[in-house]
This record gives C-alpha cells, sequence and structure tokens, in this order.
C-alpha cells in the first residue's frame, strides 16, 4: 500500500550547509529547499511512502525562508499549523523538518493548535547537517517518515505530535532537549517513549493517543496569547528584582519555575508581590511548575509551597517548562478568562498526568454567628473515577473555633455524602471520611491542609456532587473557604 506525506521544512541544523562550499569549516547557514530535495529525493519510495516537500508561507501566502529554530516565535507556529490545514485532507501523515533547540517548543505549541488531529505528525531534525558526510539527519528523516507513512510501512497509527529523534518516538509536549552533540539529544522525562527505532520500530499502542470521535472535524487555532513570561526561582530572589515585570500592565500570565515539589522562597515581600499579580486588580494567571528535570509539583505538600496555593498561583503537576508556556498562551488566547484556571488544571492533549478538580464550598458562619455543623454540595468540572482518584486533599481558610485558644489543638470530622449528620456524631461512624487534627493559629486565622483521599475514595459517588458535612466535635466555628482538590490520574 502506498502512502502520502507532507514534508514541511522550516529550517535548522538538518538543512545547513557551509557558507562556502570550498571551506568545511566556514559557518553553517540554511540550505534552501531545492538543495534539500535534490539531497533527500527518493528517500522512502522503497517502501511505497510517496513524499512531497513544502515551505512555511506567511500571511501573504509568500514563502519564508529556512530559519534558524532560535529565531522562531508564536507567530510561526500558528503558521506551520496553518500549513498543515491548507494539505490535511491530501496526505496521511506529516513530517515537519525543524531545528532542535526550540522543538520542544514547538512540538507542544502544536499539539494545542491542531484540535481533532487524526493523523501522525512528526517533528524531527538533526544534530548534524544532512549535508555533512557524518550525520544523524538521514536516518532520523527516514524514520520520522516511516512513522508519518503507517499506511506504507505497516505501523499503528499515532495520530498525535510526535518528535522523532535518535532511537526514541517521543509525545511532543512531553519532550526535552537534553543534549546539544548526543545523537538521542531528546528526552520525555515524565512520559514513556511511545516507541523504540532500532534494527526494528516497535510503537506502544496503549501509551499512544487515541483516535478522535469521527464526528469531530479536524480544525486550527489561530490565536496565541504573546504577553507571557517565564520565570525561574532562585535562592535568594528579592521582590524588587520582579516587581516591575509581574506588574506591567500588559503581561497576562506566567510560567513560574519553583524550587522541588513547588517551593518558594519564604521572602514575604516576594510572596506579597507574587499574590497581588496573581489575584490583584489586574490579575496575571501564574502557572508552576518544577525546576528539576523528572517529578512534578504538588503544591501544599510543604509549607513552603502552600504559601504559592495561597496567593493563587496554579500547580502545574509534571508539565515540561516547554509544554507549560505553550499550554498557557493556547489558553489565555482561545478561553474566558473565567475558564482559564480549571482549564490549565487539566489535561488538554496528554500533556500531563493528572486532572485536578478543585470544588469551593461556601463560606460558613462568621465570628459574630458561628456554627455546630456546615453542609454544602459542589460539582467536579469533569468525570473523578474511583480508580483514578490519586488524592483528595481538604482546604479550610479562615477557620476560627469557639473555646479554643491560640496554639491549642483542635479536630474536625469530614463527612462525605451522607446525611443525619450531627455535631456530636463521633469519628468512628462509618460515614466519617477522616478525623482532622491541626494547630489552632487565632480566631479566622487558621489554615487546615489534610490528605483525605481514603476516605473520599471509599465514600464517593461517581457522576455524582461531593456533599461534605463537617463538624468539630461539640465547638462551634466558623470558616472564609472551604475546599476538597480532587486530583485524578488523567489515563
Amino acid at each position: 500500500m502506498k502512502t502520502r506525506v507532507y514534508l514541511l521544512y522550516t529550517g535548522g541544523t538538518v538543512g545547513m550547509r557551509p557558507l562556502d562550499p570550498g571551506n568545511p569549516l566556514s559557518p553553517l547557514a540554511p540550505a534552501s529547499s531545492q538543495e534539500l530535495l535534490e539531497r533527500i529525493r527518493g528517500l522512502g519510495s522503497e517502501e511505497g511512502i510517496e513524499w512531497e516537500l513544502g515551505t512555511l508561507l506567511d500571511e501573504d501566502g509568500l514563502e519564508l525562508p529556512p530559519l534558524d529554530s532560535a529565531d522562531l516565535s508564536a507567530r510561526h507556529w500558528v503558521l506551520m499549523a496553518e500549513a498543515i490545514e491548507r494539505v490535511y485532507t491530501d496526505y496521511d501523515g506529516f513530517v515537519v523538518l525543524h531545528g532542535t533547540d526550540t522543538m520542544a517548543y514547538t512540538a507542544s505549541a502544536l499539539s494545542f493548535l491542531l484540535a481533532n488531529l487524526a493523523k501522525p505528525l512528526v517533528l524531527t531534525g538533526a544534530q548534524r547537517p544532512i549535508f555533512a558526510t557524518r550525520t544523524d539527519a538521514r536516518q532520523n528523516l527516514i524514520n520520522a517518515l516511516y512513522v508519518a507513512g503507517y499506511k506504507a510501512t505497516g505501523l499503528a497509527c499515532v495520530p498525535e505530535v510526535t518528535i522523532c529523534f535518535g532511537d526514541a518516538l517521543l509525545r511532543g509536549n512531553r519532550t526535552r532537549k537534553v543534549s546539544t552533540t548526543a545523537w538521542q539529544g531528546f528526552a520525555s522525562p515524565n512520559y514513556p517513549r511511545l516507541g523504540h527505532l532500532g534494527e526494528q520500530i516497535r510503537l506502544f499502542p496503549d501509551l499512544v493517543r487515541a483516535m478522535p470521535d469521527e464526528r469531530a472535524p479536524f480544525y486550527v487555532h489561530r490565536q496565541l496569547e504573546e504577553q507571557v513570561v517565564d520565570l525561574t526561582l532562585f535562592p535568594g530572589m528579592h521582590a524588587s528584582q520582579l516587581g516591575s515585570l509581574l506588574e506591567h500592565p500588559e503581561l497576562r500570565g506566567v510560567v513560574l519555575r519553583a524550587f522541588g515539589t513547588g517551593n518558594a522562597p519564604g521572602d514575604s515581600e516576594l510572596l506579597e508581590l507574587i499574590g497581588r499579580a496573581a489575584s490583584g486588580p489586574d490579575p496575571k494567571t501564574i502557572l508552576t511548575v518544577t525546576q528539576c528535570i523528572e517529578g512534578q509539583v504538588e503544591l501544599g505538600l510543604y509549607a513552603s509551597s502552600s504559601a504559592l496555593l495561597e496567593e493563587g498561583v496554579i500547580g502545574g503537576f509534571d508539565l515540561t517548562p516547554e509544554a507549560a508556556l505553550a499550554k498557557l498562551m493556547w489558553i489565555l488566547a482561545n478561553h474566558d478568562r473565567s475558564e482559564v484556571r480549571t482549564r490549565l488544571m487539566l489535561d488538554q492533549r496528554g500533556e500531563q498526568s493528572y486532572n485536578l478538580y478543585e470544588l469551593t464550598y461556601p463560606p460558613a458562619g462568621r465570628k459574630s454567628d458561628p456554627v455546630d455543623l456546615a453542609s454544602a454540595s459542589a460539582q467536579p468540572a469533569g468525570p473523578v473515577n474511583r480508580e483514578r482518584l490519586v488524592r483528595a486533599v481538604l482546604r479550610i481558610h479562615g477557620l476560627g473555633v469557639s473555646d479554643v485558644k491560640r496554639g491549642e489543638l483542635f479536630s474536625l470530622r469530614l463527612f462525605v455524602n451522607s446525611s443525619g449528620i450531627k455535631s456530636d456524631t463521633p469519628g468512628d461512624d462509618a460515614r466519617c471520611a477522616a478525623e482532622v487534627e491541626a494547630l489552632y493559629q487565632g480566631p479566622g486565622a487558621t489554615l487546615v491542609v489534610a490528605d483525605v483521599t481514603d476516605g473520599v475514595r471509599r465514600l464517593m459517588e461517581e457522576q455524582r456532587p461531593f456533599h461534605l458535612t463537617l463538624t468539630a466535635g461539640r465547638k462551634q466555628f466558623w470558616y472564609r473557604r472551604l475546599e476538597l482538590a480532587l486530583m485524578v490520574a488523567s489515563r
């Protein structure tokens, strides 16, 4: 069986050659598409792969010269998406030849811009030009053509944006460049390979995103918000170093690279600045990721990350910085402000391992009129499967408890999806999800954060609201806000 693949040449090392053909040590510059075509003509033809080489067109339909990937911007990502859209129905798969420096950014951006992608789109490039005697470019391109030309090569269809480099096929929005010299220049730290390309090509279909519903049409988003920045925290950082940036009126979003699982310096001025930026009169959306290569952000796990959570920062789980930036740009540009926080916490294109559903409940009582029992319901923004529930965290903000002194321990009882609860219902009642002990910090000033996973998992009812009832034994209490955060595996 023959297959048709569209090969989009955007530039990068893969297509570069010495400025002076007689001097191999002269600076490299992009070759023309015609020069590249002559070099790669016939690749894949023995397998029945028919391909056509195309280039980027600008907004006026004029051909853009090949670019160093360091010169690419959000504008070029949209142009690439539109280039795929123009030929989408004419080809079975697509390969994008791209520079390695920003390939992970482009792969992430395209994964969000291309909605309901039902065909393989493979990015590849090289550490050394295809015109060099010793190069990885030729094998990388052949491998990419094999994946994109699956109908001819007998491979499974991979209907998502991927990076094919060295011996690995990786999900594009999970990928990072990890070496400037090694043939295996990219890695996917928090998600397994989609395939291994050695003597034989082995794909792992269970790890590939599902084919979109055939009734869902392919389409392209054409907007990305460019007023975003990527900031890295460092020891000793001061608020004065960030003030003018975070308070800039045109800034809309920030990717904040925090320490470890989402920790930040304890400098009160710095935290207040971040809080004003995230929750002030001109709020910026702040999405935090870890500086570590592997692992994820878990806001609230430590006191230093609870501070960011309290200031309105959104946890990005195991998003790569590249995917976090692209996702933030896409969501800010294409969704209403009221939806931004919720959409950032949900997996959109396989870019993160978890969905986070934040259920917010109304305040209960007040200092002058405390209650002995609080009860309310909230519905998550998506399905919560019992087997996929990883963690449930209860957060109570601005809590006050009558007849308790500052510095004393007190306890609260949480009941889930239960009726007939009284203020003195004991903690060993089967309807009790958790009994939480906390240190009292003063009237209306106490923050309670507790892992209530086991009880919530036991008592939850799938596809039903989460009805919470809270008591403090025979004591009366009040709080400003009650939240239940549900961390759910995305697959």
